[in-house]
């Protein structure tokens, strides 16, 4: 039998990540298997084979977001076995392998070296011509410097990939991320303390779900509308908002843990003791059952200094477990909090070791800065 040409079959990857980039679980399927047998019968090709190879590693990456809590594949051993074969990649592999790495450190955690994979991808985003695919680079990087804070420059990315997707918002895909790219400069208006300019772009984001009939979207534009309410001090607004929030999110199984430990947040502030405790044995149990370790740092956070005796010791350990680039905004906000409660009771002393906490904690983020790698 005569060999398939590589190029027959890079086109056809090139078909499956498509679909992979759109969530079409069936067909991102069936042209995985495609390919697989192709390559079977495919003249020799060694990029066309770390290409499949990065494509599978991109194909489970879409298969855990879908499926949160399935037992994960280790991911990172598709990318090792490409690394260890010691063959130099093609410009566009190379992005591709910065790119998939750098979203697979995202979903990690580890945004600072996410970033550092995703500026080695920026260097050779040009070997695409591809406009969408580099809307989807743009969109990744305003994600990730959303995460850490680096608010300028997350809205000078988002703003990249915003302008393209709206220019293809008759496919209901990138209307979806056009709501994203609406959600990350919310996101962003809010850390530069300017919610009145978040709450458009959440209810102009929560209107295009519901036109969508994107339940989960729904869910959680109304759960960022409750969080920027909360923030505006409208706390009737924030707990009627959170409270819809879980009345979409039960019926389809959403992890409704985030929005309990609000309503935990907001009852123990306003010494609403009963329903405190109440949401919080709910965020707990779900939490445990979603094997989330950072809702249940921050669960024992508000455990320690709403529930036991606020011994500040038990409450500095509490808030240590959060030293790393993504608990570093959650230390903040929580020792701002427990900050607060002391003064509120009196204890001064332990107040000031929390608002160094928080200085500490501020100073985490800004360090985040040096980021830029030059090589």
């Amino acid at each position: 039998m005569e060999a398939i040409p590589s190029p027959v079959v890079a086109i056809k990857i090139n078909e499956w990540y498509k679909h992979i980039k759109k969530f079409n679980v069936k067909d991102a399927e069936r042209l995985r298997e495609e390919v697989r047998k192709e390559l079977d019968l495919m003249e020799e090709d060694e990029q066309a084979i770390l290409y499949f190879q990065l494509m599978e590693f991109r194909h489970q990456l879409m298969h855990d977001y879908l499926n949160p809590k399935e037992k994960k594949v280790e991911k990172s051993e598709y990318l090792k076995s490409v690394e260890g074969q010691g063959k130099k990649m093609t410009g566009i592999l190379e992005y591709y392998y910065n790119f998939f790495q750098g979203m697979y450190e995202y979903t990690q955690g580890e945004y600072l070296k996410a970033i550092v994979f995703y500026r080695r991808a920026e260097k050779r985003l040009d070997q695409t011509g591809d406009e969408l695919e580099k809307a989807e680079f743009y969109y990744k990087m305003g994600e990730v410097f959303y995460q850490m804070k680096q608010t300028h420059i997350s809205m000078y990315y988002v703003g990249l990939a915003y302008d393209t997707y709206r220019a293809y918002k008759t496919h209901s895909i990138y209307m979806i991320r056009e709501i994203n790219c609406l959600t990350v400069v919310a996101g962003n208006y809010i850390d530069l303390e300017t919610r009145e300019k978040a709450l458009p772009c959440f209810f102009s984001s929560l209107e295009k779900a519901k036109a969508l009939g994107n339940k989960n979207i729904v869910f959680r534009q109304l759960y960022n509308i409750g969080l920027c309410y909360k923030g505006l001090s409208e706390t009737t607004k924030s707990i009627s908002y959170f409270h819809q929030a879980i009345l979409e999110g039960e019926p389809i199984g959403e992890k409704l843990f985030q929005v309990y430990y609000e309503l935990v947040r907001i009852h123990l502030k306003q010494k609403e003791f009963i329903e405190g405790q109440e949401f919080y044995e709910k965020a707990k149990r779900q939490a445990t059952s979603y094997h989330d370790d950072l809702f249940l740092t921050l669960l024992d956070f508000m455990e320690k200094l709403f529930f036991k005796s606020a011994n500040l010791s038990e409450v500095l350990e509490a808030l240590e477990k959060l030293e790393n680039p993504r608990g570093y905004p959650y230390m903040e906000d929580l020792a701002l909090e427990a900050a607060q409660f002391y003064t509120e009771n009196g204890r001064m002393d332990e107040s000031v070791k929390l608002y160094e906490k928080v200085m500490y904690a501020r100073k985490q983020i800004q360090r985040s800065d040096c980021l830029y790698e030059f090589r």
